[in-house]
């Protein structure tokens, strides 16, 4: 190769390589450039993003300081309620039900309130309409806070919290809480036995079970292992709860607190009257720069009305779970039901107590004729039974084949007297479970002196005739030769039962002397049957 064909050859690769290089290499090595510095500056933005919702943690409201503002009150006038809400937390202040005997304050105890959240803002009343009000407060340097309560139905409510983030950047709330307590109150008429009955509770779905369960919640219990549907207080006559509905629910703290005074012994001393105090924990959550974050949920405070909550509106929150139908909770809903039929035909509670009784004789007659047939043929043979126990009472294998021998003779067969209590003993129970824990029952008028059949009666003419017609039973079923401490008990019983009754509703008490009455009628006249065929 000569110098000009060298020189040729080299020009031409050079500037085959100036090609590649102008048209294919830089080009690639700009986009690879491009693509690394676009993935740095994403980079570099998601950890500005994460940068700035870990440094909102320090957004805390534990930590706000209360202000020095004086606490101001403002009142909602609601069919079922006046409604008095303070401005530290907008929590409630007062319930004031409007009961059908005059108005009940259900929190009367000093406390943040119901339902207070971050009780060291001070809230300030913003919007009011016939059935809401909205307060409006700053939780945090940039970030504000509204609440409103809004009414849905009976004692039914919606409850929402939102927060506004005004800053340039997203914020990672804290923790906050919902407030119930301290204590819930009740009616005149269940004051006494309140403090037992008034708990926190809780609602959660078990596995495999049809119906939610309704869980008490103690202060040394752990958490619950399953998500709650709702939680609260409740008595034995009213439930006051929150359901959150686009939240996560969070931990459950209660604790008992010290609410005021009591009388006790007989009112012979006194001493502290404790009640529940319940916080729900809501988780904080990231709110983005310029935007908010709400949160719903639906709160009841009212009676624990069972027809009420079998409506469309209530029936989807399982409220009726907080009603204590007893062991014999079916049968203890049916008996409900029934009352409540009675009712719509006579327009009285009373009337209706004493027909669902006569039912239910009617429907356990034939083991109530057995009852008494099998103690009038005990009776018969008693002195009998007697004389062997005195002749064989060194030979218990005798005395055991001469006893039975006797009850085969006469046809007595000892267990026929249990059996049939046995039968009744659920359905009693059952009806007497959804007695005591009506509500519909409360103001009830049935005659005269008794215009509350879910109070004691004022003047103790129930229980006392109750107790008479009591007596006359165990008189006749006390058979001759009975051993003297039985023979005492059945005595004493009658009265036993009567000093029992005498703080019962009057509305148990006139079912117990109706059911005593029917059975003491039957008694009588099987007996004077028996008496014929001997």
């Amino acid at each position: 190769m000569n110098n000009r064909q060298f020189l040729i050859t080299a020009m031409f690769f050079l500037l085959v390589i100036t090609g590649y290089n102008q048209f294919v290499a830089l080009p690639r090595a700009r986009a690879a450039q491009q693509a690394a510095e676009q993935q740095l500056k994403e980079q570099a933005a998601l950890q500005e993003r994460l940068s700035e919702r870990a440094g909102a943690e320090n957004v805390s409201f534990a930590q706000a300081a209360p202000t020095a503002k004086p606490e101001e009150l403002t009142t909602l006038d609601l069919p079922q309620a006046d409604v008095t809400f303070s401005s530290k937390g907008a929590g409630i202040k007062t319930f004031l039900f409007k009961d059908i005997l005059g108005p009940v304050d259900l929190t009367p105890y000093k406390g943040e309130g119901y339902l207070a959240t971050l009780p060291n803002v001070d809230f300030t009343e913003t919007v009011r309409t016939q059935d809401s009000i909205t307060f409006a407060g700053q939780a945090a340097p940039g970030v504000s806070v509204i609440k409103t309560y809004q009414r849905q139905g009976e004692g039914l409510y919606n409850v929402s919290v939102t927060f506004e983030n005004h800053t340039a950047q997203s914020l990672k709330l804290s923790d906050w809480q919902f407030n119930f307590g301290p204590g819930l109150a009740t009616v005149k008429s269940e004051m006494k036995d309140n403090e037992r009955e008034s708990k926190a509770v809780y609602l959660v779905q078990e596995q495999g079970k049809k119906n939610p369960t309704l869980e008490v919640f103690s202060k040394n219990e752990k958490q619950p292992q399953l998500p709650w549907k709702w939680a609260g207080l409740e008595n034995r006559y009213f439930l006051a709860v929150l359901v959150p509905q686009n939240w996560t629910p969070g931990k459950l703290s209660t604790e008992k607190v010290v609410i005021g005074k009591q009388k006790k012994m007989w009112g012979l001393s006194e001493g502290d009257l404790e009640g529940p105090r319940l916080q729900i924990t809501v988780p904080g959550e990231v709110i983005e720069a310029g935007s908010s974050k709400s949160y719903q949920s639906v709160f009841y405070f009212g009676p624990k009305d069972y027809q009420l909550f079998q409506t469309p509106t209530y029936a989807q929150y399982h409220f009726e779970r907080s009603i204590a139908f007893g062991f014999f909770g079916a049968l203890g809903k049916i008996a409900r039901n029934v009352l409540e039929l009675f009712y719509k035909w006579t327009g009285n509670y009373g009337v209706a107590i004493i027909m669902i009784t006569i039912l239910l004789q009617l429907i356990l007659c034939r083991f109530t004729v057995m009852q008494l047939k099998s103690a009038a043929q005990m009776k018969k043979i008693q002195p009998e039974v007697k004389r062997i126990q005195e002749k064989y009472k060194s030979d218990p294998a005798a005395l055991q084949r001469e006893t039975l021998a006797l009850y085969q003779k006469n046809h007595v067969n000892p267990l026929m007297g249990c059996l049939p209590l046995l039968i009744q003993l659920p359905i009693f129970l059952a009806l007497f479970n959804a007695l005591r824990t009506s509500w519909a029952l409360h103001g009830a008028k049935f005659v005269w002196w008794l215009t509350d059949l879910s109070a004691k009666d004022p003047y103790y003419i129930l229980p006392i005739l109750m107790g008479g017609v009591m007596f006359l039973q165990q008189r006749g079923n006390i058979p001759p030769g009975t051993d003297p401490a039985q023979a005492a008990m059945f005595k004493y019983m009658p009265l036993i039962f009567t000093l029992l009754f005498m703080n019962f509703p009057s509305g148990l008490v006139l079912y117990w002397l109706t059911n005593s009455l029917l059975t003491y009628g039957v008694q009588t006249f099987v007996n004077k049957k028996l008496v014929k065929v001997q």
